[in-house]
């Protein structure tokens, strides 16, 4: 578990690092606008939301660890392609290369794999911190590398994070239990068509597209009372404060009595009011603060769960294509947030802020996910 925590936490370190500087430095390439800046951002996402669910069904049928391998490697060889990049079209086709090693959905299914199902939110919640811990180093370190070693640096170094996971992968990823050929992999129809399933589609696509909704706008909302933006990783820290102290403690005290009804509700309803309150105090710094530690509370009291209800509902031979699918409902979310975020800001500063508060209402009436019965 801990290797696996450690493979994801490398590679999603990589891409943390170019979050607060791409770009900065993007549109300084040949032939850049910001528009063509903005595609060789954001398709990296896209193609990882084409290339989850194939990914994904593949380790279902052959096996996670090769799979893994071959993702980690494309990683990689696109990493080295953007570093070679010499204009800002090559860099647009290396950042879509880079983004066909979605392994994401890979790491998911092997961590179930490894874990009883009375004990698998806590091992969501231990890769969950390792990865907000990437977060947090990439957000404070990205600037001071790319100062230091341009953005071509930072692609090398990505390369040389997605290597070392492939390394740990080859000595360190733990045996596969044979796969019977009486389970076959689990088609993608067949994992759409699980009415059970939906609820955790929906709710893994709404966290994503808040959050992305929230986190673009949020900064620009610091800056606008004058706070300096090269002091933002501060911000960042107190805000995820609470979370990493305390989320992992409360969740494994609700797996341990199983009982998740409580962190279902307290998790929507933290994240929908630190939403609220962004919406009325946007130009007060307590309520920013107030606001940014309650919604990325809710968030991160729902990243363990999501994944662990997911698994305990589908066979070990489709766990690979239903968490494909579970982080494709992501992405999207994810990509919808951040171009309407920027879309609705420049039509009213309030707007994002207003529809994000819709949107988790929205989903209450919709239908929260529910746990699963134990097994």
């Amino acid at each position: 578990m801990i290797t696996v925590s450690l493979i994801s936490a490398l590679r999603l370190l990589g891409i943390f690092l170019m979050l607060p500087i791409f770009s900065a430095y993007a549109v300084r390439y040949p032939g850049a606008t910001p528009a063509l800046a903005g595609v060789a951002f954001g398709i990296y996402a896209l193609i990882q939301c084409i290339f989850q669910i194939p990914l994904g069904w593949a380790s279902d049928r052959w096996g996670r660890k090769p799979v893994l391998l071959i993702g980690l490697l494309l990683f990689s060889l696109g990493s080295i392609g953007c570093a070679w990049a010499n204009d800002v079209y090559s860099l647009i086709l290396a950042r879509a290369l880079q983004g066909t090693g979605a392994v994401g959905a890979v790491a998911f299914a092997v961590l179930a794999d490894l874990t009883r199902p009375s004990v698998r939110a806590q091992a969501y919640t231990i890769t969950g911190i390792a990865i907000g811990a990437s977060f947090m180093i990439g957000l404070l370190a990205g600037p001071i590398l790319a100062a230091k070693i341009g953005l071509n640096g930072l692609f090398y170094l990505l390369a040389g994070l997605g290597f070392l996971s492939m390394i740990l992968t080859l000595t360190s990823f733990p045996a596969e239990k044979p796969r019977s050929s009486a389970e076959p992999a689990l088609g993608f129809r067949t994992v759409l068509a699980e009415a059970r399933l939906r609820p955790i589609f929906i709710a893994t696509f709404v966290l994503s597209f808040a959050l992305n909704l929230f986190f673009f706008t949020y900064p620009l909302s610091w800056t606008d009372i004058g706070f300096d933006k090269a002091q933002l990783w501060k911000v960042y820290l107190i805000i995820f404060l609470p979370s990493i102290l305390l989320v992992f403690p409360y969740m494994r005290r609700a797996e341990k009595a199983g009982q998740f009804r409580r962190p279902i509700m307290i998790g929507w309803f933290t994240a929908t009011v630190g939403y609220g309150i962004y919406f009325i105090g946007a130009q007060s710094d307590i309520l920013l603060y107030l606001s940014g530690a309650a919604f990325f509370f809710g968030y991160s009291i729902y990243q363990p769960m999501l994944p662990t209800f997911l698994t305990q509902q589908v066979p070990a031979a489709g766990r690979g294509t239903a968490s494909g699918v579970y982080n494709s409902f992501g992405f999207i979310g994810s990509s919808l947030g951040g171009m309407l975020g920027g879309a609705l800001i420049h039509i009213s500063p309030v707007l994002p802020e207003l529809l994000g508060v819709g949107v988790l209402l929205g989903w209450f009436f919709l239908g929260l996910p529910v746990a699963p019965k134990s097994d």
